[in-house]
């Protein structure tokens, strides 16, 4: 995949947290778990959860397909 930032090969990878992994348009000071108005980026919160990632080195950024093989 190219970035769309640079037009630069991107890596491919995987994100993975401890417990879920969720975009929110708030910070959660304590919570660290998904609301409602949460975007849930993984399915499961008991194993390891994994999306496929794409890191650009050149722009720092990371892209998440979160509709495609996230657990």
């Amino acid at each position: 995949m190219n970035c769309p930032y640079c037009n630069k090969k991107m890596i491919s990878g995987f994100v993975q947290g401890g417990r879920e992994i969720f975009f929110t348009e708030q910070k959660h000071k304590w919570i660290f778990a998904a609301t409602d108005k949460d975007v849930l980026l993984t399915r499961h919160n008991l194993t390891a959860p994994t999306c496929i990632a794409y890191h650009c080195p050149t722009c720092k950024k990371v892209l998440i397909d979160y509709a495609s093989d996230c657990e």
